[in-house]
Formats: C-alpha cells, structure tokens, sequence
C-alpha cells in the first residue's frame, strides 16, 4: 500500500526545497568550497603533446609534438596570476612570462585566463598545497597534457 504524504510534508518539503535554492550558502554554491581563493608561488611541472596544425580535430599523433613546462606560477587574493615559466616543445626551448586573471567556478574548481589567451582549470588537492590542472585552450594550438602546482612554501 502506498502512502500519499500529507500537505503539511508537502509544504514543509516544497519549503525547504526554495530556502536551498535560494540561499547563497547552498550545497553546491560558492560558500561550500574548502579553497575560496588562491594565494602565493607554486612550482609548476606539465607534460603533454601541442600541435599548432590548422587541419580540423581529431589529429593523428603525428601532428603533435611533446611539450615540457617548469617554472613558477603565483597567485593573489585579490584573482590575479603571474607566470614565469620555460616551454619546451619538441626541443625548442622559450620562457613565457605574463599575467592574467582567475575565477572560482561554481563546483569548488577555478578558471585561469593568462595574458597569451591560454585557459587552464585548477582543481586545489590537499587544502590548496597542491594544484591539480589541465589546459583547456591555447590559442592557435591543440593541446593534451596534465600539470600540477605544489606551493613552493610547503617544500
């Protein structure tokens, strides 16, 4: 037998269900995320594959070529990053140093502009000593690869 809630469940239900919506402390809002904001250096390590091909996506391996980062990464409070890092692809190697901007997403992750166009997203592990991330998009490239930050006051 199946037993139909009365209307004061129903209404203390649809009530909490808005209160949830509407607050700005809800379950998946901002205020749950353990890392709000990001703050000072962190050494910086990616491995992965670049093409800079102008054929359309899916591309065979061969277009690609390995490409190694080490440098430094830091963050403000305040949502700016500055990098000073040293590319090496396929053998050339180049230091890139910019500026750019990051975000705190919704799920508790954080978008990364940099000054050349290039778009990371930053997953914090371990309270925020460690940075987990990957490339989302270079501008005149296609590239794969994964990198972590480790914060260089926690060495």
């Amino acid at each position: 037998m199946t037993r139909i809630p009365s209307r004061s469940a129903i209404t203390l239900g649809v009530t909490a269900l808005l209160i949830a919506i509407a607050s700005p402390q809800s379950a998946f809002g901002e205020d749950s995320c353990k890392v709000r904001r990001l703050a000072g250096a962190y050494g910086l390590a990616i491995d992965g594959f670049i093409s800079f091909s102008s054929s359309a996506p899916p591309l065979p391996i061969r277009e690609f070529s390995p490409v190694a980062v080490s440098g430094t990464v830091s963050f403000t409070s305040a949502g700016a990053v500055n990098r000073s890092v040293q590319a090496n692809i396929g053998g050339a190697v180049s230091p890139v140093i910019d500026s750019g901007t990051y975000v705190l997403n919704p799920d508790c992750t954080f978008t990364v502009t940099h000054g050349n166009g290039e778009v990371w997203t930053i997953t914090p592990v371990k309270h925020g000593e460690e940075l987990k991330f990957t490339v989302t998009s270079v501008p005149g490239a296609v590239a794969v690869g994964v990198g972590t930050m480790v914060r260089e006051d926690s060495e």
